[in-house]
């Protein structure tokens, strides 16, 4: 009887084998994952280049369009707009803020704080100014005022007497002066107007509604006299005129039109004389 053949198997050559196959598999692995980066990355560089460039050469196009705009004829001024609801005369708002045919609008709009002090420090009803540019080379000045609460009479017209306090520059005359508005009259002394606006100001809205008239031609420093729009007129003391307003709507329908209301010292009626009636302009 023939022996079987036996084959001998050394199984560290298998393991070896299968131990090398396993790290070719792995290192050609990392060799695409290196790959598959490097070229991930050459990819990222590329888009980053891309967006740079356009990023230049969108930046240069702007700067070359305002270079070209700049050293053009468009953007010299060529006109000026003064809006608002304003009576200041264009022509010396123009000259005051020193702004000139030809020059750059840019130059002013980046310089505007130049403008406004000139202008509000020139006049004092300018409470802001906004300074915008409209068909590429008109400049134009929307000028927002102070509120107008009454106006004191001059020499030869009238001046606005501004809510904080302050005098329009300008010299108004009788027409162009706004009649809801009460007119202050005979005031000499700066301090007499600015006590008697205090008191004006605090005053209930119904009340002040109802002046036409402030005289300043007052017999004591504490008094006060009101010429109302239905032509009565109010005396009173500068410290109690505003506690004593409770009894003035009985005491005026009492006494009818054309009477002097007096709150000064007590609180009591009697009708206008002819000479009081010149006097505060009401005949």
């Amino acid at each position: 009887m023939k022996k079987k053949r036996v084959t001998k198997i050394d199984p560290q050559e298998k393991l070896s084998r299968y131990l090398n196959y396993q790290s070719n598999q792995t290192k050609n692995k990392q060799r695409t994952k290196v790959s598959a980066s490097l070229s991930k990355l050459r990819n990222e560089r590329k888009t980053a280049l891309v967006r740079k460039l356009g990023l230049i050469f969108v930046v240069s196009f702007i700067a070359l369009i305002m270079l070209g705009y700049y050293i053009s004829p468009l953007a010299n001024i060529n006109s000026v707009k003064i809006t608002g609801e304003t009576d200041l005369p264009v022509k010396d708002v123009v000259q005051i803020s020193e702004i000139k045919a030809s020059d750059k609008v840019i130059d002013y709009l980046l310089h505007q704080s130049n403008i406004k002090y000139k202008l509000m420090h020139h006049y004092p009803e300018i409470k802001s100014i906004q300074i915008n540019i409209s068909n590429f080379n008109q400049l134009t000045l929307r000028i927002n005022e102070y509120q107008t609460i009454g106006y004191i009479k001059k020499d030869t017209g009238y001046c606005k007497i501004l809510i904080n306090g302050n005098l329009g520059s300008q010299l108004l005359p009788w027409n162009k002066i706004s009649r809801n508005q009460p007119i202050f009259i005979g005031y000499n002394h700066e301090v007499s107007l600015k006590n008697n606006l205090h008191l004006f100001n605090s005053l209930p809205k119904e009340f002040r509604d109802q002046i036409k008239l402030l005289s300043g031609k007052t017999r004591r420093k504490s008094q006060v006299i009101f010429v109302m729009k239905d032509n009565n007129v109010v005396i009173g003391n500068i410290d109690t005129l505003k506690s004593k307003l409770k009894y003035y709507n009985d005491i005026k329908d009492k006494a009818g039109k054309e009477s002097l209301i007096d709150l000064e010292v007590g609180a009591y009626s009697r009708p206008l004389t002819a000479n009081e009636k010149r006097v505060y302009g009401i005949l």
